[in-house]
C-alpha cells in the first residue's frame, strides 16, 4: 500500500514549529525562549525500480520534478510537474524531487510504483537516507502537512447570563476544542476569555488566553486552546465546541478497593491524553511547549496507559532538532541529558533499532556538543546563557552541581549503550561516564552527612532532596550509600520538602524501590485526592493543600498561570503500573519482564499493562495473585519465590 513519504525528522520539525507558534498570554503570541529549526525546503526521493512498465501517480507537498535515471545516473526521460506519467518497462532510479518553502517536501506516489519506507531521502547534500512514513498517511487526501486530529462535538454544561456584561459558558470539565460563536451583534467589537477555572474566565485583566475579536456576518470561529469555561461580552452569543484530540486506544488498566485512588487514575489517564498532541505537551495551557525533562516523565506513563509508540518517536525525534546544535535541548542542561536517556528507555521498551539509527546523526551532534561543554576535569558547568534548573527548588549551584552531573554520567552511559546496540563506536562515552562517576563519588559525597552534597566548590555542603534522588535513581551506589540516602536525607523532614508532582514522581520511586511502598497511597490520597476534593477535573501542575479558593490557581507571580492540566502530574498511571501490579520491563522491547505485584496497604488491585503483541494482566490480594501474560518471558515473584509464567495460561498461587 502506498504510502506518504518524507526525509525522517521533517514531518517532526514541522510540525513542532507549528506547536510552538500557538502559545497565547494575555491575547499576544509568546514566542518560544529556545531556538526552533525549521525543514528543508527542498528534498530529493528515489528508488531503484524494474517494472514491466505502466502508468504511476504522482503527489506531493510542494512542486515537483520526476525524472528516471539509468545506471550510470544519466537522466533518461524527464517528467518535471506531470502528475501521471507512463514509466517505460525495465530497470531505472525513480527520482524525483519535491520544494515546499512553506511546509515541508513530501510524496505520495501510486501505481505499478508506490512510495514507501524503502525510498531514500536526502536533502541535496548526498546525504541518502531510508525514508520515513507514518501509516496514517494511506491515502492521497491524507496529507502530511495536516496533523490527523479528530473531532468530537462538546455539550455546554450551562449557560449563564451575566447581566449588562456577556455570558459565561461551562463546559464540565477542562478541554481543548475548537469553538464557534453565533448571533453576535453584528458589527460590534465582543472580548471572549478561555479560563481553566471560573475565576480566570470572568478576569478582564489576568485571564491568560483572551481575544478582542470583530464578528463576520454575526459569527466567529476560534482555534483549539485550552479551557472549561467560555466568556464572551455579548450576552447574545451562542456557542458550538468540536473537541481536538489524537485517537489513541487507551489500552492500560486500574482499579483497586480505594475508590479516590481508581478517581484519580481516571481523572490522570484523562489528563494525559488532553497532552498527548504532535508530541507530548507540558500542558495544554500556559506551558503549551514540549519540554525535554518532562517528556522523560511522560515516557513511562505512556507505555502503562497507551504504549503508543509513534508519539515517543515524534517528540524524540523534535527536541532532538537539527545540525549544528549550539545551545542546551530547551536552554536547559539537565534537560540535554533526560534527551539520551529517554531515547535509551525508549530504545529498552520498543526495541527498536531501526529508529536509533535513523536517529544517530543528531545523537552523535548533541553529544559533540556536550563533549565541547565538558571542563578538564569531567564536569560540566553552566555558562552565560545555560539554564541549570533540576527542579523549582533552593539548591546550591556554585560551579560544578552534582545533580547536573549525575545526569550527565547518566547521558554518557545511555550514549554508549545505543552506540553498542549499532555496533558503532561510542567515542569514548562509556570511559568517560566510568571516570565522570568515580569523581562524583570522591568530590559530592558526604561522609558526615551520610548523603551527597549539591556542590563541593561553595564549601556550603547544602543537601537537597532533589540530588540525593536523583543519586539513589541514576548512580551506582553501593546499598549502604542508599540506606543513608533513605533515612538521612529522604525520611528526614529537616531537608526542604519536594513541592511539585515533577519530583514527587521519583520521590515516590524512591520510597518504593527502598521498600517503603506504603507510602505510594498516602502521597497520592494526600496529594491527588485533596486536589480533587477542590472540584478539580484534570490534574495540575502544583498544589498546596494549604491554599484556598482561587489561591490554587496562582503561579509564578499572577493569579491563573498554573497549569490546571499537567502531563507530570499523571504519574499515579505509571506508579500505580509499576508498584502495585509490578509489571516492569527487565529485557529489550519486553523479551523478558518481571511481575512484582504489591498491594501496599490496599486489598487488592487489579488491571492490564500494555505489552508488545497484547497485555499482561494482573489480580492480586494479600494472600492471593493471579496473573496472565500474552507474551512469553514473564517471571512472577510472589512472597519471596519466582514462578515462571506461561504465554496464554492463567497462573494462580494461593498462600
Amino acid at each position: 500500500m502506498a504510502q506518504w513519504i518524507w526525509r525522517f525528522g521533517e514531518f517532526e520539525i514541522y510540525h513542532n514549529s507549528v506547536v510552538h507558534s500557538k502559545r497565547q498570554a494575555y491575547g499576544y503570541h509568546e514566542p518560544p525562549i529556545w531556538k526552533i529549526c525549521r525543514s528543508e525546503p527542498v528534498v530529493e526521493f528515489r528508488k531503484k525500480i524494474n517494472t514491466k512498465g505502466g502508468k504511476i501517480h504522482i503527489r506531493a507537498c510542494g512542486d515537483f520534478s520526476a525524472a528516471l535515471m539509468d545506471v550510470a545516473n544519466e537522466r533518461e526521460p524527464q517528467y518535471f510537474g506531470a502528475p501521471e506519467i507512463e514509466l517505460p518497462a525495465g530497470e531505472h532510479v525513480l527520482d524525483v524531487r519535491v520544494m515546499n518553502f512553506e511546509t515541508f517536501p513530501a510524496l505520495y506516489i501510486d501505481g505499478i510504483v508506490e512510495t514507501d519506507t524503502s525510498w531514500e531521502a536526502d536533502d541535496m547534500t548526498l546525504d541518502y537516507r531510508p525514508a520515513a512514513a507514518w501509516d496514517v498517511f494511506d491515502s492521497p487526501e491524507k496529507r502530511p502537512d495536516i496533523f490527523p486530529f479528530r473531532y468530537e462535538p462538546l455539550e455546554v454544561k450551562t449557560r449563564e447570563v451575566i447581566p449588562e456584561n456577556g455570558v459565561l459558558f461551562d463546559f464540565g470539565r477542562v478541554t481543548f476544542a475548537k469553538v464557534h460563536l453565533s448571533n453576535l451583534t453584528r458589527g460590534q467589537q465582543f472580548r471572549i476569555r478561555y479560563g481553566e477555572s471560573r475565576e480566570e474566565a470572568m478576569s478582564p485583566e489576568w485571564c491568560v488566553t483572551r481575544f478582542i475579536a470583530e464578528p463576520e456576518n454575526g459569527k466567529k470561529d476560534f482555534p483549539p486552546y485550552a479551557f472549561r469555561y467560555i466568556y464572551v461580552s455579548d450576552p447574545a452569543a451562542d456557542i458550538r465546541a468540536e473537541y481536538e484530540y489524537l485517537p489513541m486506544a487507551q489500552r492500560g488498566e486500574f482499579r483497586c478497593d480505594d475508590e479516590l485512588l481508581n478517581r484519580v487514575w481516571d481523572v490522570a489517564a484523562y489528563t494525559f491524553h488532553l497532552n498527548c498532541r504532535e508530541m507530548f505537551l507540558d500542558g495544554i495551557k500556559r506551558d503549551r511547549w514540549v519540554w525535554s525533562a518532562d517528556v522523560y516523565q511522560s515516557l513511562f506513563v505512556n507505555r502503562y496507559l497507551f504504549r503508543d509508540e509513534k508519539i515517543e518517536e515524534r517528540t524524540l525525534t523534535a527536541l532532538g532538532g537539527k545540525a549544528p546544535f549550539r545551545r542546551h535541548i530547551n536552554i536547559i542542561m539537565d534537560y540535554t541529558f533526560f534527551w539520551f536517556m529517554s531515547l535509551y528507555e525508549h530504545y529498552m521498551d520498543y526495541g527498536n533499532r531501526e529508529f536509533l539509527r535513523q536517529i544517530k546523526p543528531q545523537m552523535d551532534e548533541v553529544m559533540e556538543f556536550c563533549y565541547s561543554r565538558t571542563d578538564p576535569d569531567g564536569f560540566m558547568r553552566g555558562i552565560e546563557g545555560d539554564w541549570i534548573f533540576i527542579d523549582w527548588a533552593e539548591m546550591d549551584k556554585t560551579g560544578a552541581l552534582c545533580a547536573e552531573q549525575i545526569l550527565y554520567g547518566a547521558a554518557l552511559e545511555d550514549y554508549a549503550r545505543m552506540c553498542k546496540v549499532l555496533g558503532a563506536p561510542d567515542k569514548g562515552a562509556m570511559e568517560r561516564a566510568e571516570a565522570l562517576r568515580k569523581k562524583i563519588s570522591e568530590k559530592f559525597w558526604d561522609d558526615e552527612k551520610g548523603a551527597f552534597i549539591d556542590s563541593y566548590e561553595s564549601g556550603r555542603k547544602y543537601v537537597t532532596r532533589q540530588t540525593n534522588i536523583l543519586a539513589y535513581l541514576y548512580l551506582p551506589c553501593t546499598e549502604e550509600q542508599k540506606q543513608s540516602i533513605y533515612e538521612n536525607v529522604i525520611r528526614n523532614k529537616a531537608v526542604a520538602p519536594i513541592t511539585t508532582p515533577y519530583f514527587t514522581f521519583y520521590e515516590n520511586q524512591v520510597h518504593c524501590l527502598a521498600g517503603h511502598s506504603d507510602f505510594l497511597e498516602e502521597s497520592i490520597r494526600e496529594y491527588y485526592g485533596s486536589m480533587l476534593d477542590t472540584g478539580a477535573t484534570t490534574l495540575y501542575e502544583q498544589y498546596d493543600p494549604n491554599d484556598t479558593g482561587a489561591e490554587h490557581y496562582a503561579m509564578y507571580g499572577r493569579p491563573f498561570e498554573k497549569s490546571l492540566c499537567h502531563a507530570w502530574s499523571a504519574s499515579p498511571i505509571y506508579l500505580f503500573g509499576r508498584f502495585r501490579l509490578g509489571v516492569v520491563n527487565t529485557g529489550v522491547g519486553y523479551d523478558t519482564f518481571d511481575i512484582r505485584p504489591q498491594t501496599g496497604n490496599l486489598h487488592s488491585v487489579s488491571g492490564k499493562v500494555p505489552v508488545p503483541g497484547g497485555y499482561v494482566t494482573v489480580q492480586a490480594e494479600k494472600d492471593r495473585v493471579e496473573v496472565l501474560s500474552d507474551i512469553p518471558g514473564g517471571t512472577l515473584y510472589w512472597k519471596g519465590k519466582a514462578y515462571p509464567v506461561e504465554k496464554g495460561k492463567t497462573l494462580v498461587i494461593e498462600e
